[in-house]
């Protein structure tokens, strides 16, 4: 220890291991608030899942939670003024979805409280003629069958809480995006598959009356006379 006697003087040695052991308080303690961070994080998390399932419960009384996936869903939107300087608007959803069928709920916030703001929209075979899916799939549009707008809305995977102050849910909803962002490509085929199938139908339909006017035309065709006289009187008329 001679060179730390050189380096700091006779108390070289008693500086260095201060010093040593302040930079291993320092590092034990940001390992400790970081652990603590995260437990609380966690319990956060889990809090605010327990109560979106509740929500959903609540707004689809006739629908079993357990069955459902449920993600956490915005809108961003904007207008410009006369300046030319944009003001942004923000919308949230809940989205619930099982095979074939699912809901947005669009929601506020009151506090850290979700609360329903609209009655749920529901969005399935049946109503859906159209999905347009794009941004790697986060964001997805739905028409209804007369081909106007249903609703609008971005999933993402990671940094759900976008704006502090307008969004105090703060979703770490990884696992779930992946089986949205599968459910939204698989139902998107399902709706393509049934348009097809409506069409069709269509053609189907269309067929016997095609075959019908085919056969009047037959009909009246048969009712002419034939000229099949290959005599020389009848190739001299």
């Amino acid at each position: 220890m001679e060179f730390l006697k050189d380096l700091f003087g006779e108390k070289g040695t008693i500086i260095f291991f201060a010093v040593c052991a302040v930079i291993v308080l320092i590092i034990l303690a940001a390992i400790i608030f970081k652990a603590l961070s995260k437990k609380r994080r966690k319990k956060k998390l889990k809090r605010d899942i327990l109560r979106v399932n509740a929500l959903v419960e609540n707004v689809l009384p006739d629908v079993d939670v357990k069955d459902l996936t449920i993600v956490f869903a915005n809108k961003t939107g904007s207008t410009a003024n006369s300046r030319g300087k944009k003001s942004y608007t923000y919308e949230y959803f809940i989205y619930a979805f099982k095979e074939w069928e699912s809901y947005a709920i669009p929601i506020r916030f009151r506090g850290d409280r979700a609360i329903p703001v609209e009655t749920p929209i529901r969005l399935a075979i049946d109503n859906v003629s159209r999905i347009v899916i794009r941004y790697m799939k986060t964001n997805a549009i739905f028409y209804d069958n007369d081909g106007n707008e249903i609703i609008e809305f971005t999933v993402a995977a990671l940094n759900t809480k976008q704006i502090a102050d307008e969004c105090p849910f703060e979703i770490d909803q990884i696992e779930a995006a992946q089986k949205y962002f599968t459910f939204i490509e698989r139902f998107d085929t399902k709706v393509r598959h049934k348009n097809d199938s409506d069409v069709n139908k269509e053609e189907t339909k269309s067929e016997p009356v095609k075959d019908n006017k085919d056969s009047k035309i037959n009909e009246v065709l048969s009712n002419e006379p034939l000229y099949d006289d290959h005599s020389e009187e009848a190739l001299l008329k």
